[in-house]
Parts: structure tokens; sequence; C-alpha cells
């Protein structure tokens, strides 16, 4: 039986070391950096409020009530829940050209990731698949209709992502931290992208929603639904919000 660290996972961690007496091992090439951020130019936008930063929530009694809530009412949240959802996870708090510095931190502030949304649920926002623009904070719309069968039967069969108001769908953008960290920047998306879950996760805490992060569910399904390549970027993570 050949050892368990010839797994693939294994061989990625073990051939992505740093070690201090031997160089790195790169066989990339010259790899074309992409964009900061995703635009939709032709799209139709949806202004979001500004998020509302004065609620007064601990932070403390935040962290000991978050669990991953799966039962959710039908019914819709607000547009400022919405926002203050968003803000929480990709807002901008401070600009250092060409850095969007956020809420969540992220290796060299490249932020390999994009936020998709389902909007199930929301108040004055049709039901469809959207796009979060970082830089202007707000939607891009790219499908209206009722997805959510479709989303629930690509992951798996999980039924709180049909049930919910909102659903959080984050891609990796590969490239986007690669043409700095190479092969091991692949280990930053993920490590990103799980401080960006936790920041929804308090958020909805605080506003009194439920939450669930998910990782089970059929790839190249969920990229088919929101028209992306699936190497380039891809869908790696998912977050259903709704009412409890």
């Amino acid at each position: 039986m050949e050892p368990y660290h010839k797994g693939l996972g294994f061989r990625y961690l073990l051939e992505t070391k740093y070690f201090r007496d031997l160089p790195v091992k790169d066989d990339l090439g010259f790899l074309p950096p992409p964009p900061d951020f995703k635009t939709y130019p032709g799209a139709t936008r949806i202004d979001l409020p500004e998020p509302d930063l004065q609620q007064d929530h601990n932070l403390w009694q935040c962290l000991r009530k978050r669990r991953s809530l799966r039962k959710y009412k039908r019914e819709p949240i607000s547009m400022q829940e919405l926002s203050n959802l968003l803000w929480a996870t990709q807002g901008v708090t401070k600009r250092i050209s060409p850095h969007l510095f956020r809420t969540s931190p992220s290796a060299g502030a490249l932020y390999p990731f994009e936020t998709y949304l389902y909007i199930n649920q929301v108040d004055n926002i049709k039901q469809g698949l959207y796009h979060f623009h970082v830089e202007r904070f707000d939607l891009e719309q790219l499908r209206t209709g009722d997805f959510s069968d479709k989303l629930a039967h690509a992951a798996l069969g999980q039924q709180m992502v049909a049930k919910a108001a909102v659903v959080f769908l984050w891609s990796a953008v590969p490239l986007r931290c690669m043409i700095k960290y190479r092969n091991r920047g692949i280990r930053y998306i993920f490590l990103d992208l799980g401080h960006v879950c936790q920041n929804l996760q308090l958020a909805a805490t605080a506003l009194s929603l439920g939450s669930c992060p998910i990782g089970a569910f059929f790839d190249d399904e969920m990229n088919t639904l929101l028209d992306l390549h699936g190497a380039d970027e891809s869908i790696v993570y998912l977050n259903p919000v709704g009412k409890l």
C-alpha cells in the first residue's frame, strides 16, 4: 500500500512547502496578471444603501452565539440587511493605489476571489443571480428568475440553499494571487475565503439571521449557472443566509 501522503492533496502540500535551504519549486513560467476585480460593463446595476455601521452589537456575544444554522423562514431580508452583510464581507475600508483594503484580510491584499449572489427574497430586488462590484458597492444583474431548485440540486440536494433569502457564492480567481505567490498561492485563496465567510457569519449573527457555510457541491454545475470558465475562475464556497 502506498503511504497516505502520495494522494493528490498531500502532494500539493508537500510540493508547495518553503524550505530554508532549497529553492522554491516552480514550473509555471510567465503568468499574465488578471484584473484586480471583475466587472460586467453591460449589466443592469442595483444600487445598495450605505451600510449602517452605527448598530451596537457586542463582538464577544456574536462569537459566542455564532452557529451554522440550516433552517430559514420563507421571508425576505431588507436591502439594508443585505448591504450590511456585503460590507462585512468585502467593504472597502482604505484605498492605497492600487489596493482596496477591505474588512477581511487577504495575502498581499490581492483578494483572489469574486462574490456572486443568488437573490431569492430580498426586498426591492428581483429574484436572480448577481455579481457584487466591490469598488462601487453595488450589484450587477446577471440573470433574473428562480434558480432555487437548480442551486439546491447542484449543492448535493441541500434544501437550505433553496429556502434562504440570499446565497453568497464565492469564486476563486487563482492567477490573481499566483502572479505573486506562484503555486503556493492556491493555499491562500482558501484561507482568505475562510476570513470572509467568518465575517459573514458574525454579521448574520449580529442581525439575528441564520447562515451556514457549504463546501459540498458539483463544481461544474455551479460554474455553469454563473457562466464561469471553471479553471480561470471557479466557485469554491457557498453560504446561504435567511430569516430565523
